[in-house]
């Protein structure tokens, strides 16, 4: 075990991937370990610093996607669940319960919020290596009965339905265990970047690969005055030297102190703003020119200030500046979304957002959701008028969808007799009924006839439903909206149709051979939709 540490004017990055290289060159086969949230950046820097930007013996991932390299090969008698699925069993445990089992929980057994924190729970206890047994320590007894009795139901589902029930990093930390990888670590080294603690798995992991002769280098940020310093509450570091002190503790390693000692203003400025939180005082002043290398600009309005910052990006790119370099912070993304957008454009500036854009408000989700509430509240004219609007719905145009809500509206139709009765009501012939009753016929036929599928095996109701698709022309609608946008859009719907398809194949594993209601099979398609977040990654590239 090797531990290193710098101020943040070293490139720490580059420090360890000498020593990646070094290991390389002594026949190592290294893993460059990143944290999930810094993993493609970090992997983009490391390639850049690597000799010839290349190394088939140095990978660059993640702690879990290390797990899965060895485990690759394994043969996987389990299937495996993620949070839809494993919110599915939750769902499946909790129903199958009486009310006399559930003293506190019983009537937020179909709650999605509870079913979403009993996930978080189950997720949390994996990562801290405990079972719900551990929860002993908590306070209320009555809710602790609750929470075990259904932790360990679902544990018990998990076995019987042959379900993956342990994480990649368990699974990898068994096999470590038992010495089924002792040959293939004989060669593995480790150099893990950019982590400030780790998870109860993550060090779990990496004390059995210690103990297992494996060689490990940690990197992190901080400053010598931090690491020797006997007060750190409040420090600049506090995280970093609170990291390093308990790996020395444990591992019996005196970190080393890797800092160039690089002097300009922004190492200036980092003592003098360490000083002011660690309550010390410094003998340095910042000098006219360190003061240039800092710019604060205030502005009276959102549009002023970027505009500014739009300015600032075409003079540095006309000084030889590559858009990849540059990077624009937001506090609030959605606050500047708009403006960003059109001061950008205007400025020819080309730009992506980085976010997490929630599945919500795409209409295939509206689409499902409007399923559920026309079984649930027996066709109300709003979730009728809804479904059609999604665009998925049957082959009707939108001048027929606007005269049909016109008319459903003025003839206050609503429930299912209504909508299967023949409209007759007008005004002064101001609609066509016969047009009307014949989009009433297109829109009422299918649901009549999906609703009428009564509780059967998750196999029956995915037959139905299929036939339900099939019938309201939904593939055809989706391709057909998904080409008028952009590639980036046919991209988005990609994804989504995928992330439905998915929760379709959670439920027919979950509930396999069981019978289920089609009330359920709606809650279980809707909820899992919604779970669902697009990742869109997106940068400033050039």
């Amino acid at each position: 075990m090797k531990l290193v540490y710098t101020d943040i004017r070293t490139p720490l990055t580059q420090v360890l991937v000498d020593e990646a290289n070094r290991l390389v060159e002594e026949g190592k086969r290294v893993f460059y370990i990143a944290p999930n949230s810094l993993s493609f950046e970090k992997e983009r820097k490391v390639l850049q610093l690597i000799d010839q930007e290349a190394s088939f013996a140095i990978t660059i991932t993640r702690f879990a996607q290390m797990a899965r390299y060895f485990t690759l090969n394994e043969s996987h008698q389990q299937q495996s669940l993620d949070d839809i699925g494993l919110g599915m069993l939750f769902f499946k445990v909790l129903s199958q319960m009486p009310d006399e089992e559930l003293k506190v929980y019983a009537r937020l057994k179909k709650d999605p919020q509870f079913i979403q924190q009993l996930i978080q729970l189950f997720h949390e206890l994996q990562t801290a290596q405990m079972t719900a047994s551990d929860l002993d320590a908590l306070p209320d007894q009555v809710k602790r009965e609750d929470l075990v009795h259904i932790l360990k139901a679902v544990q018990d589902q998990l076995v019987a339905g042959a379900f993956e029930s342990e994480s990649k990093l368990a699974s990898f930390a068994s096999h470590l265990i038992k010495g089924d990888l002792d040959e293939e670590l004989k060669d593995l080294a480790l150099v893990i970047d950019g982590f400030t603690r780790f998870s109860a798995e993550e060090d779990y992991l990496v004390h059995l690969l210690h103990d297992k002769g494996v060689e490990i280098i940690i990197g992190a940020y901080a400053s010598e005055k931090a690491y020797r310093s006997t007060f750190r509450e409040g420090n600049l570091y506090q995280a970093s030297v609170d990291f390093l002190l308990d790996l020395a503790r444990t591992y019996q390693v005196t970190p080393r102190y890797v800092g160039q000692g690089k002097e300009d203003a922004f190492s200036r400025m980092t003592r003098i703003l360490e000083a002011r939180y660690d309550f010390t005082e410094v003998e340095e002043e910042l000098s006219d020119q360190d003061r240039e290398a800092v710019e604060i600009w205030t502005c009276n309005h959102q549009k002023e200030e970027l505009e500014a910052v739009a300015r600032s990006i075409r003079q540095r790119l006309y000084e030889g500046a590559r858009y990849k370099d540059i990077r624009v912070l937001l506090g609030d993304v959605d606050a500047y979304q708009l403006q960003l957008k059109t001061i950008f454009d205007q400025y020819q500036i080309p730009f992506y957002l980085g976010k997490s854009e929630s599945m919500s408000q795409h209409p295939l989700v509206q689409w499902v959701e409007s399923l559920d509430r026309l079984r649930r509240y027996r066709f109300l004219t709003e979730d009728v008028v809804n479904l059609l609007k999604t665009g998925l719905y049957g082959t009707l145009t939108r001048e027929d969808i606007d005269h049909f809500e016109q008319y459903v509206r003025f003839a206050e139709i609503k429930g299912l007799a209504a909508f299967s009765r023949d409209f007759t009501a007008n005004h002064q012939d101001k609609f066509d009924l016969e047009r009307l009753n014949q989009i009433r016929q297109q829109v009422i036929g299918p649901l009549q006839d999906f609703y009428k599928t009564k509780s059967q095996t998750s196999q029956g109701l995915l037959k139905k439903f299929a036939q339900f698709c099939q019938d309201a022309q939904l593939v055809q609608n989706m391709h057909q909206l998904a080409s008028r946008g952009s590639e980036q859009e046919m991209e988005r719907y990609d994804q989504v149709w995928k992330s439905f398809s998915h929760v379709l194949e959670q439920f027919a594993q979950v509930f396999d051979q069981i019978k289920v209601t089609l009330d359920d099979f709606l809650t279980f398609s809707c909820q899992g939709s919604c779970w669902q977040v697009i990742e869109r990654s997106q940068r400033l590239w050039m």
